[in-house]
């Protein structure tokens, strides 16, 4: 049993440089894309799941991203709501409530910038953040896991996973893993990379009734 035990670790440490080599070459390929990277068009589908309950929220809508900060979700079903950030400003407007909620984007929480992990930025900006792995690699995507360091901006996550298109090189799921054991699964389809986009749509077409609550 000892001399199994001493076998596969020596497997386990022969395995380790070469795929740490792997995941130099992964993440390079991904810093190539982010830099050619200046806008992002793409339709998804979020789960979002509760571990105590056991029940899970499905909504669906539309990413628009424009480097190097501007995003707009917007939720088109079941709930219409848009989480707007531009100018490090964090807006979310509910629709059925007529209210938007204003924070700056450095006063934590979940901005739409934290769930776009991959979607740009440099090898540095991740190596910062996060410790990455490579969970495994298919002919057409890899799958990552990002472990958020403890001063990082995401370590409210316990811990990441994103499944990358080895065509692009951009994610197309992503994972989010939370301490108390909840997560949310992001889905990307349709994605457009590079594509004009409209010249208003990162502003918000408000109704005079609207309420502005600033945080």
């Amino acid at each position: 049993m000892m001399m199994l035990t001493i076998s596969l670790l020596a497997l386990s440490l022969v395995a380790s440089p070469v795929d740490a080599a792997r995941l130099d070459e992964i993440l390079a390929e991904m810093e190539k894309a982010g830099e050619q990277l200046r806008t992002l068009t793409a339709d998804f589908e979020q789960t979002d799941h509760d571990a105590i309950l056991q029940d899970q929220d499905v909504s669906r809508g539309k990413l628009h991203l424009e480097m190097p900060g501007s995003v707009r979700w917007e939720h088109v079903e079941p709930a219409p709501k848009v989480l707007l950030v531009r100018d490090k400003l964090v807006r979310v407007y509910n629709v059925s409530a007529a209210q938007v909620d204003e924070f700056k984007q450095d006063s934590g929480g979940r901005s739409g910038m934290n769930l776009l992990v991959g979607f740009g930025g440099s090898n540095d900006e991740l190596a910062k953040n996060y410790d990455a792995s490579l969970l495994e690699e298919s002919e057409s995507s890899v799958v990552l896991k990002l472990i958020p360091k403890p001063d990082s901006p995401a370590s409210l996550f316990a811990a990441i996973e994103l499944t990358v298109d080895k065509t692009t090189w951009t994610p197309v799921r992503s994972v989010f893993h939370e301490v108390n054991r909840d997560h949310t699964d992001i889905d990307f389809e349709n994605v457009v990379i590079n594509g004009e986009l409209p010249d208003d749509i990162f502003e918000l077409d408000l109704p005079k009734d609207v309420a502005i609550i600033k945080h």
